[in-house]
């Protein structure tokens, strides 16, 4: 009963039919995308941001989370999760700041996961999870030098 006997080596089997192969190393690669609902619904019940957290845009694309600095400033990351399947994007709202992870727009840029489509896609973290880390990294490494941004 050979044929059932794990082999050693690849080249002591027969190769699989042709378009087999590329298919079978596709599938190994590949996870299941998570659906804009699942990430939505991950970060609206996490149980550290819920508190926190309300929608500020008319349909269900913008929210905004509230937390607060190790320094004690209260301070909103801004989230935008698109309608396509693109990675999230994430700002510090209402001020003007400087940060290792904010480019002069205030857009969270130093959060690699977030960075491309493809990185988004390979992380396999949910909206909840990238937030969380995100909002983590601000309270624990707060923001300096920032002024206070009136919209009237």
């Amino acid at each position: 009963n050979q044929q059932n006997q794990p082999t050693m080596f690849s080249w002591s089997r027969p190769p699989p039919p042709p378009g087999v192969a590329a298919a079978q190393k596709r599938a190994a690669y590949h996870t299941p995308a998570i659906s804009r609902d699942a990430h939505l619904s991950s970060y609206l019940n996490h149980p550290v941001l819920k508190p926190s957290t309300r929608k500020v845009s008319v349909d269900d694309t913008i929210y905004d989370t509230v937390f607060q600095t190790t320094t004690g400033f209260a301070l909103i990351v801004r989230v935008y999760m698109p309608t396509n399947p693109a990675p999230p994007s994430m700002t510090l709202h209402g001020v003007r700041a400087s940060h290792e992870w904010l480019d002069i727009r205030m857009k969270v840029i130093g959060y690699a996961p977030i960075s491309s489509d493809e990185t988004w896609k390979s992380s396999n973290l949910k909206l909840g999870e990238a937030v969380y880390a995100v909002i983590h990294h601000l309270q624990l490494n707060p923001v300096s030098c920032f002024v206070v941004v009136v919209h009237y």
